[in-house]
């Protein structure tokens, strides 16, 4: 899900192909990340065939799950 959440942030693009990159559109979305708001977000695979849905609170947790692992693995790692 953070691997979509990615490409919606820095893999957009105009109609017609070319990359487009939007700092409010960013910042917009990395606040309602930050506050883990209920807003809806749609998803979109890379090859366009699946959607998924899902709110800002859902991807925060999964943010912060994400980085708990990595601490934990940093501290029981020799």
């Amino acid at each position: 899900m953070l691997k979509l959440f990615r490409d919606y942030l820095f893999h957009s693009v105009t109609p017609d192909g070319r990359p487009w990159l939007d700092q409010g559109h960013l910042a917009h979305a990395l606040n309602n990340l930050d506050s883990g708001t209920h807003t809806k977000v749609m998803l979109m695979s890379r090859d366009e065939q699946s959607l998924l849905v899902v709110t800002f609170a859902e991807l925060k947790h999964c943010l912060e799950q994400a980085f708990e692992e990595l601490l934990q693995a940093a501290v029981t790692s020799p």
